[in-house]
C-alpha cells in the first residue's frame, strides 16, 4: 500500500474522544446487568483479569458488582478487601461509550447473595464509540432471519444502525448474519419498511442478549424513515399516534 493510500485509509477511520464525566453521571451510562471487565493488580504486581456483571449503585456512594465466577483460589487471591481494581464497561447508550474507572474493593459479601462492593471514584473516563448519537426507544419487532421470524425488542437506533434484544434462552443469531427487523406499530394499516443489514456485536446478561445490527444501504434509508415517524415522550423515542 503507498503512503497515499494509507493516509487515506487513517482518516477514514472514526475518530475517539475520551473525555472525564462526574461518577454519576457516567454510571448512569452502564446498563443494569450488563457485563463488565475486572483488571486486579496486586501488590506484588501481578495481574488478573475476569467478566463480571455490574448490579447497580448504592446511596452510600458504593458499587455492587456480582462475585466472579472464577476458582475459589484465584478469588481469594485476586479479591481482597483494600485492592485496587479497573473496572471498564460497554455503554449502549447515547454515543456510546467504554466506561473506565480505577476503584478500591471494600467488601466481598458471600451471604446472603455474592457481592463485590467497591467505591465510587469522583470522576470516570469515557471513550465515543460512535460517529453518531444512538436514540433509546422500546419498540416490539419481528426478527426475520433465513426462514425463521422471531418476536423482540427494538431498544436503541441511529442512521446507521440499531440494538434488540432477544430472551436469554432465545434463538442465537451469529456475527455477520443477515437479518431484517420489522417495527410493528399494532396498526394493520400502518407498516414500516424493514431494518436490514448483518449483526455486528453480541451482548448478552441474565435476563436476555442484545444484538447490534449495522444497516446495509436500503436499511440507512427505512431507518430515516422510521425515525421519521418517532417522537420524545420525556424519556424515549416512541410512535407517533
Amino acid at each position: 500500500m503507498t503512503p497515499q493510500n494509507n493516509k487515506k485509509a487513517v482518516s477514514s477511520a472514526p475518530q475517539r474522544t475520551t473525555q472525564t464525566l462526574n461518577s454519576t453521571d457516567a454510571l448512569a451510562m452502564i446498563e443494569h446487568g450488563g457485563d463488565v471487565t475486572l483488571t486486579v493488580t496486586t501488590p506484588v504486581g501481578t495481574s488478573f483479569r475476569c467478566g463480571t456483571q455490574f448490579i447497580g449503585s448504592h446511596s452510600d456512594h458504593r458499587i455492587l458488582l456480582e462475585v466472579p465466577k472464577i476458582d475459589d483460589s484465584d478469588l481469594k487471591y485476586f479479591f481482597q478487601e483494600g485492592f485496587w481494581l479497573v473496572v471498564r464497561a460497554i455503554s449502549q447508550r447515547g454515543e456510546g461509550g467504554v466506561v473506565q474507572f480505577r476503584s478500591q474493593l471494600m467488601h466481598v459479601i458471600d451471604e446472603p447473595l455474592a457481592l463485590l462492593v467497591l467505591t465510587i471514584p469522583q470522576s470516570m473516563q469515557v471513550t465515543n464509540l460512535r460517529k453518531e448519537p444512538r436514540y433509546e426507544l422500546n419498540l416490539e419487532a419481528q426478527l426475520c432471519v433465513e426462514e425463521h421470524q422471531v418476536r423482540c425488542e427494538l431498544r436503541d437506533m441511529s442512521k446507521s444502525g440499531c440494538r434488540f434484544i432477544l430472551p436469554a434462552l432465545g434463538k442465537s443469531l451469529d456475527l455477520g448474519q443477515e437479518v431484517d427487523l420489522i417495527v410493528l406499530a399494532g396498526d394493520r394499516d400502518r407498516c414500516f419498511p424493514p431494518l436490514s443489514g448483518h449483526i455486528c456485536n453480541q451482548q448478552k446478561s441474565s435476563h436476555h442478549t442484545g444484538y447490534g445490527i449495522k444497516f446495509d444501504e436500503p436499511g440507512e434509508r427505512n431507518a430515516k424513515e422510521l425515525l421519521s415517524n418517532l417522537k420524545f415522550d420525556g424519556t424515549k423515542l416512541k410512535l407517533r399516534a
